[in-house]
């Protein structure tokens, strides 16, 4: 079997890998994270959507390549915090993350927006994407917070001193790109108001451009030259 052709097939299904990898890190991160092991737990989750993150958009050696240089070093400093004692909200394991994240982001995105007809691995990248766009502003929030502790205002848990968890980011952070925000967790700072607006904006548009492009393609496929496309596949 050529080399190309292997290649091809081992990254085929990868879209869909990384996006049931999302959803399973978001359904069960409410559930473990109080408990005893649930931290080694979240970390082995964490670690499969990083490695679904990779193949996703691994199918070119150079972005294959540029992919390990984001995501090996945000895996590494993601579980220095349960051998050392640096903390899992440190800026520097935050920020690889967040530039691990935001990699997977920018390609798959390129990926969504060049494909040339619709399949199930557009659909599953456009949804990662708005998935993984949550992910990279929590990471966001995290960071405004280690640099003023006061970015924020939690008036119905005071006795946590207004100072986020992970979870809290991220639960923020969905609340937030979806604009169902209850409340309870308050931006208090200009920078972490300024980020609240800018990833609402995001989610919002994000989703008008991906229908539009979705549409465009499914027109295209029905009333284009399905034959051709269906040739170009083999």
């Amino acid at each position: 079997m050529p080399k190309e052709k292997f290649m091809r097939g081992f990254y085929r299904f990868s879209g869909r890998q990384l996006l049931l990898a999302l959803v399973f890190l978001l359904v069960a991160y409410p559930f473990i994270d109080d408990l005893s092991w649930g931290e080694f737990a979240l970390s082995f989750i964490i670690t499969f959507v990083l490695i679904s993150a990779l193949l996703a958009v691994g199918g070119r050696r150079g972005a294959l390549a540029i992919g390990v240089l984001f995501i090996l070093p945000a895996l590494t400093l993601h579980w220095l915090p349960h051998f050392t004692t640096i903390g899992k909200q440190d800026t520097i394991p935050v920020a690889s993350m967040a530039l691990a994240i935001g990699y997977t982001v920018w390609q798959l995105l390129r990926f969504v927006l060049r494909a040339p007809q619709v399949d199930s691995e557009v659909v599953c990248s456009g949804i990662s994407v708005y998935l993984l766009l949550g992910l990279l502003w929590a990471q966001f929030y995290v960071l405004v917070q280690n640099a003023d502790v006061a970015a924020f205002y939690l008036p119905f848990n005071p006795a946590s001193g207004h100072i986020l968890s992970t979870y809290d980011a991220v639960y923020f952070s969905y609340s937030t790109i979806t604009t169902c925000n209850f409340g309870d967790i308050i931006p208090a700072s200009r920078y972490a108001r300024s980020l609240a607006t800018l990833e609402e904006l995001c989610g919002v548009l994000y989703i008008a451009v991906l229908i539009a492009r979705l549409m465009a393609l499914y027109t295209k496929t029905t009333h284009g030259t399905p034959h051709a496309l269906h040739s170009a596949e083999k």
